[in-house]
């Protein structure tokens, strides 16, 4: 047998304690009634005693007239034996009185009783409310921790990608070519050539929770039709076929292709964006996509529409 939940056995008390008082206001009522029936008839009585006193006295003068009537003589030897029944309820009261004392007794020690577990579940209440309320606060002073070390990071990131940006811009105006930024790059060498002459680009690149460099989405969120953001002042236009080698925290490196669909210049007016392409996925191994999926549940990819 399952025991009663707090709920149900809450109810049934509440039907008790509401039945009780509905016979215990009915009982007084009776009980009430009954009182004034009480001292009616012992008023009565009392009356009554009065009466039969005086009609003996009467009786007992006109019996002693010589011409008496022979009845009244009877009526005074009938009268003399009748009493009035005392109505005696001292002992029922005594009972009752002695019921109710010790019903309220009992009802002083139970609400007694239900003080103490009042006061124990109030202190119990104010430690657990103490305790969420510290637990809220060291969330708060967490989040607002985590907060200032990113505001400080992207204003880092922020003030890195506005000094390569003018970096460039400057470089751009005296004809000079325009050095690419650390990590991701075109390769050079026998490899890159090879690409070249196939009229694909290998570039790499590397991904972590502060990298400039990211994964990016589009409406269908889904990644394996997204790609990656190379951050990079290297011009590539659109529609390059890329071969990409790119790495994640921890990880070997992973190679995909893709192609160049569009790309982010360097703007000194906005000097908070980095410039970049956007590469989208073309092959996109099964494990590879696993292990994008999986990092993208820590760093939020971009968002780049279809």
């Amino acid at each position: 047998m399952t025991s009663s939940s707090p709920a149900a056995r809450a109810s049934t008390l509440g039907s008790r304690e509401a039945e009780l008082a509905r016979i215990e206001s009915e009982l007084s009522t009776q009980e009430s009634r009954l009182a004034e029936q009480l001292t009616r008839a012992q008023a009565e009585a009392a009356a009554l005693s009065t009466r039969l006193e005086g009609v003996r006295a009467a009786l007992a003068k006109a019996h002693q007239d010589p011409e008496a009537d022979p009845q009244v003589g009877e009526q005074a030897s009938r009268l003399q034996a009748a009493r009035v029944p005392a109505l005696n309820v001292d002992t029922a009261r005594e009972k009752a009185l002695e019921a109710r004392e010790k019903a309220l007794e009992a009802r002083r020690r139970v609400g007694l009783e239900a003080q103490a577990a009042l006061r124990t579940q109030q202190e119990q209440v104010a430690q657990v409310t103490r305790a969420v309320a510290d637990a809220e606060a060291a969330l708060r002073r967490q989040v607002e921790a985590s907060t200032a070390r990113t505001r400080a990071q992207q204003e880092a990131a922020r003030a890195r990608q506005a000094e390569l940006a003018r970096a460039a811009t400057e470089a751009t105006a005296r004809g000079e070519t325009v050095p690419s930024v650390p990590g991701p790059a075109r390769a050079s060498g026998a490899d890159g050539v090879e690409a070249r002459r196939n009229g694909r680009v290998r570039m790499h690149t590397s991904i972590d929770m502060r990298s400039d460099s990211n994964f990016f989405t589009g409406f269908s969120m889904d990644i394996s039709e997204g790609g990656v953001f190379i951050a990079t002042v290297d011009a590539v236009p659109r529609g390059t076929q890329v071969e990409l080698d790119f790495t994640l925290p921890g990880g070997r490196p992973m190679k995909v292709t893709g192609v160049v669909r569009w790309v982010r210049e360097a703007n000194s007016r906005t000097p908070e964006l980095m410039p970049g392409v956007g590469v989208q996925f073309t092959g996109l191994p099964h494990e590879v996509a696993s292990v994008i999926s999986s990092f993208v549940t820590t760093r939020d990819p971009m968002f780049y529409p279809d």
